[in-house]
């Protein structure tokens, strides 16, 4: 599984890096680490963007899901009515999570390039893939990539919790409720959702804060870029969707 893993992830990315330090960015790390970040992310757009769009959907059937549950008490009828909406709103509920595992390899593919490509692995490179003479690793003159950067893991941290903002649901305007209303009591479901919510906004950026400064700065630059381009393309996403008829 190991070998597998290694044949088609992580020396292909590994090369594509060695050969853009050696042929673009002149044996610059730096640089060759985001140009590397950007085209595998822009590879896993069209994944990426399924994912977003899916989220973003099932967020706004929540309503609707409310109110066959509250309409129709048979459980083969509610899956009945629910298929339905589905269908309408042109998703489904394992898209989003089909989309996540099938980009999760690259994902650790591309942080252990990062994690080990600051000095050349002679056994992972491709015959045809020439070695660069030198590799600077002080990026813009001022961190040491195979050091630590605390600079860079807070600005992985600080990207990554705007990125759980985007993606956690924007919450409705405050309506004024009748006073003889009945409130509806939060189900486990909802509960476990507001959790992992609160996790991925406000404890994820700090683990990813903690792993950057642990590793490396190149580790550290690696989230830095991809939550940068994951939340343009997510804000990009919302905007297109926003005034969508369905």
């Amino acid at each position: 599984m190991s070998s597998i893993w290694n044949s088609i992830f992580y020396q292909p990315i590994y090369n594509i890096l060695i050969f853009i330090v050696d042929n673009v960015t002149f044996g610059d790390v730096g640089f060759a680490i985001i140009l590397v970040t950007i085209l595998i992310k822009l590879a896993l757009s069209p994944l990426t963007k399924k994912s977003i769009k899916s989220q973003i959907l099932m967020k706004r059937m929540e309503p609707e899901i409310k109110q066959i549950k509250k309409d129709y008490p048979n459980k083969e009828e509610q899956a009945k009515k629910t298929f339905e909406l589905y269908k309408k709103y042109g998703t489904n509920p394992f898209s989003g999570c089909i989309v996540v595992l099938i980009q999760l390899p690259v994902i650790f593919a591309l942080y252990y390039v990062f994690l080990k490509g600051l000095s050349l692995d002679a056994g992972a490179i491709y015959s045809f893939v020439s070695k660069p003479v030198a590799m600077n690793t002080n990026f813009l003159g001022l961190i040491e990539l195979g050091g630590k950067s605390l600079v860079l893991a807070i600005l992985a941290g600080i990207t990554q919790f705007i990125q759980g903002y985007l993606a956690s649901p924007v919450k409705s305007k405050v309506e004024i409720i009748p006073s003889n209303t009945p409130i509806e009591a939060k189900t486990f479901q909802d509960e476990l959702s507001g959790s992992m919510q609160t996790n991925i906004k406000y404890i994820l950026p700090i683990f990813i804060v903690f792993i950057s400064w642990k590793i490396s700065a190149a580790v550290a630059l690696y989230f830095v870029i991809s939550n940068i381009f994951t939340i343009a393309q997510e804000w990009h996403i919302r905007r297109s969707l926003e005034n969508k008829v369905i």
